[in-house]
């Protein structure tokens, strides 16, 4: 009888160590879509291309995001016009060869019962690091957490700034925006 009290107890215990351990998700890059559009700064003229995110991890406890990270594969920017996306790629941009990377790490915890939400977090394109406060759409899709998200990120804050007018003050009529949006649906599915 006391061996039977034993192992219920032991039971007990593993279950509950089970509950609170925390889930890990890993980014499902096939299903996962990232497209940003930049605009001229003085007209309507926009141009939308794509980027595909490399990696990314999720862990989850008690339904709370404690920590996100994303690596978006910079060399996969692209655009109809090869002669627009190899200059996004060159040193008037992007330097791809340089920072064939960028990182989002999230640095708040987040509940996933609400939907909507504010991931603040460190974004890092072409070695330059700052704070992003992203307003995203988080959902539960069975096992899985998909978040969704469009979103203005001033290019000038990373060194990206080519035909800026908030840099080049005369410029008028090749001004790029500074600010361009990044859209994305990305999906974590749990291991």
């Amino acid at each position: 009888m006391r061996t039977f009290k034993n192992i219920v107890i032991i039971s007990l215990i593993i279950i509950g160590l089970q509950k609170i351990q925390a889930q890990n998700y890993t980014l499902d890059v096939k299903s996962s879509e990232l497209s940003w559009t930049g605009k001229a700064a003085f007209n309507s003229y926009s141009l939308t291309g794509t980027i595909t995110p490399k990696s990314g991890t999720v862990t989850a406890l008690d339904k709370t995001i404690s920590s996100l990270q994303l690596i978006i594969n910079m060399k996969s920017i692209d655009h109809e016009n090869n002669d627009l996306k190899n200059h996004l790629k060159n040193e008037d941009f992007f330097e791809v060869k340089k920072y064939p990377t960028a990182t989002f790490i999230v640095n708040n915890s987040v509940t996933l019962e609400n939907t909507e939400t504010v991931l603040t977090g460190s974004l890092t394109i072409k070695g330059k690091t700052n704070t992003e406060n992203i307003p995203v759409t988080i959902e539960s899709k069975g096992t899985d957490i998909l978040i969704t998200f469009k979103y203005l990120i001033d290019r000038t804050k990373y060194g990206v700034n080519h035909n800026s007018p908030s840099i080049f003050k005369r410029m008028k009529e090749n001004a790029i925006a500074d600010e361009f949006i990044l859209e994305g649906k990305l999906l974590f599915k749990s291991k």
